[in-house]
């Protein structure tokens, strides 16, 4: 606020360690204590601090170089990258970097401590004038805040980028996604008649916003769908896999998931599984990050249920939240004859098997869903190739595909039922 004219300007003098002195034993102070061992050894070079910076991926993407200092100590840990990636992964938790950026040189302090509020940290960036360092901050955050080739997956209270999702979606085909008549080829075309019409909307006055809402049984194709969505769109995808934390409230995890996904706008946030997601606590705020009260201009917002019966309707039926609604049931005669020829063909190179079997086995096979359908073909490859080691011993292929079969109708019928 400007002081009027007649207002006497005010002026506080409080000693250099207000601060550092009131804030002694809260977490707050370990900040301080660093800023003051920076003003002592480092009185004329400035720095401009900042909660989070993502250096390494910044020099993963050729933006910039940087060189760990052996001086101070270095304190990091490992974690496997999993039986994919098979190596040790190392994750800094202290550590100062010599930067080389746009011909500047520069200078990163990264500090981590721990609170009862969870891991805390701290980046400190030293450059001859702040106004370089305030460059280098921004350009960093402009280019490792889209997710690139990978996806944003939200647990923990954190985003993570996960390469092996984004590889999992690339690798996911269309022909392998059977639904109902044209209802593949119409719901892609929604959303990508949705993306170019961002003019239309302008002049119409409505908000260029999407919420779609897949819902259906388990195994019959909800997750595929949205795997081939995300691989055509070619938008930013954020995935989110759960709202628990430990200290966080599940409305401030809400908060950074909207707060994401509205930077990288146009982007397609996925909520899979919202009955398990979205409750009593929670959904009032949810609501209101879907309605409106904040921008969610080019937003797809795309979630999943396998059971719509325990969504609120003031979620389920609001056309403004989610105005389309795509029903995934379980595949009919048709739809089970046609996966199984696509496994044949599949398959061709690997079993004697001509399909003749076919019509039998989509009719002992009535009320699988395609999880189940899938179950059926890879355990009875399984058992036909593994079951004995002389391949001409081995019984026909499409007589293990209707005792397989048989075995699967069993499991899948109630205790009372057998």
């Amino acid at each position: 606020m400007i002081p009027d004219a007649d207002t006497p300007e005010m002026n506080l003098h409080l000693p250099e360690d207000t601060f550092f002195t009131n804030l002694q034993g809260n977490p707050a102070e370990i900040p301080l204590r660093f800023e003051r061992l920076f003003r002592t050894y480092l009185p004329n070079l400035p720095f401009v601090a900042t909660n989070a910076l993502d250096l390494q991926t910044f020099a993963d993407l050729g933006k910039c170089h940087c060189r760990l200092r052996s001086k101070p100590f270095a304190s990091f840990v490992v974690d496997w990258g999993g039986p994919d990636e098979d190596r040790l992964v190392p994750d800094h938790i202290q550590g100062v970097w010599d930067v080389s950026w746009n011909e500047h040189s520069l200078q990163v302090v990264h500090a981590t401590w721990q609170t009862e509020c969870g891991r805390q940290q701290r980046y400190w960036v030293f450059a001859l004038d702040a106004s370089i360092a305030r460059e280098f901050m921004l350009e960093l955050a402009r280019q490792t805040n889209d997710p690139g080739e990978s996806v944003l997956v939200f647990r923990s209270g954190e985003w993570e980028r996960s390469e092996e999702m984004y590889q999992m979606i690339r690798s996911t085909s269309l022909d392998e996604l059977i639904l109902p008549g044209t209802q593949r080829e119409e719901m892609l075309a929604d959303f990508h008649q949705f993306l170019i019409a961002k003019d239309q909307y302008d002049a119409l006055g409505i908000a260029w916003r999407r919420g779609a809402i897949l819902m259906g049984p388990p195994g019959n194709g909800k997750t595929h769908f949205l795997r081939t969505l995300v691989q055509q769109l070619k938008i930013p995808c954020l995935y989110v896999q759960c709202l628990d934390h430990p200290y966080y409230t599940s409305e401030q995890l809400l908060d950074l998931v909207f707060d994401r996904a509205r930077q990288l706008r146009p982007a397609l946030l996925i909520f899979e599984d919202l009955d398990s997601l979205i409750n009593e606590e929670n959904r009032s705020f949810f609501l209101n990050q879907l309605d409106g009260f904040e921008k969610n201009t080019g937003l797809i917002v795309v979630a999943t249920t396998n059971h719509p019966e325990r969504i609120d309707s003031a979620i389920l039926d609001r056309p403004s939240r989610f105005d389309r609604k795509y029903e995934f049931g379980l595949p009919s005669q048709s739809e089970r004859q046609r996966f199984l020829y696509l496994w044949r063909d599949k398959l061709s190179k690997l079993v004697p098997w001509n399909g003749d079997a076919i019509p039998q086995l989509v009719e002992s096979s009535a009320d699988f869903s395609y999880a189940y359908l899938k179950e059926l073909m890879v355990s009875s490859l399984l058992r036909w190739l593994h079951g004995n080691s002389n391949p001409a011993s081995r019984p026909p292929f499409e007589q293990v595909l209707s005792e397989q079969c048989e075995l699967l109708q069993l499991q899948r019928m109630p205790p009372n039922d057998v």
